[in-house]
């Protein structure tokens, strides 16, 4: 096993226990360790999908501004890449066309997860758990620089906090979250496939509901 293999498999396994740690603690019978999978995943996702979003943003005030339609093209072409995840190689205006359709839907579809996330974490009513996943999910923070953050006083009321107690309420408001997140059914849009030609693992994304 080479060492890239290696940093895998040590991956695979550190998330898997801090998946367990936080369903041991975990005090509400419906939300399992898939389910704290999918939190922790789409609260990764958050940042991104707010880029998305500002793209396409943005775009629409090109239009208003009058940009010209070969412009907004690259533009979307940009947002296309991002959404999908995917190198597009081919010219920018047939990777746009592709997209025109869905674009609005798309948007639309981003808004109603990031709201529902930003609105689970806005109403965490430990002041430190509110503002470690602030820092974590909303801003992007990263894990020790967040926890450096907190580790001092960050205003009247909200003491600095130890390492052990930022990884515990770290932890705590995953599972939270992840109640919450279930709750309000934004965890049925997180699918986990494990289709052939996928790991064990399965892939995980997010999958619009379909529109009839």
């Amino acid at each position: 096993m080479n060492d890239n293999q290696m940093c895998i498999v040590n991956s695979l396994e550190d998330e898997s226990t801090d998946t367990q740690r936080i369903v041991q603690v975990n005090f509400f019978d419906d939300v399992d360790a898939v389910d704290i999978r999918k939190t922790k995943w789409l609260l990764n996702k958050y940042t991104d999908l707010i880029d998305v979003i500002k793209n396409y943003e943005h775009s629409l005030e090109q239009i208003e501004n009058g940009m010209s339609a070969y412009d907004l093209l690259s533009a979307e072409g940009s947002v296309a890449k991002r959404i999908t995840g995917q190198e597009l190689t081919a010219d920018v205006t047939a990777n746009t066309v592709l997209l025109k359709d869905q674009r609005h839907i798309n948007y639309r579809f981003y808004l109603l997860i990031t709201n529902n996330i930003y609105f689970a974490i806005s109403n965490i009513r430990d002041a430190h758990e509110r503002l470690a996943a602030k820092l974590l999910f909303l801003d992007g923070m990263k894990y020790l620089k967040a926890q450096q953050y907190m580790s001092r006083e960050y205003k009247k009321g909200i003491h600095g906090i130890s390492a052990t107690t930022f990884a515990d309420k770290r932890r705590k408001v995953i599972e939270n979250l992840a109640k919450s997140l279930k709750v309000n059914r934004t965890l049925d849009f997180v699918i986990i496939d494990y289709g052939r030609g996928r790991n064990k693992e399965g892939e995980i994304g997010l999958r619009m509901p379909e529109v009839n």
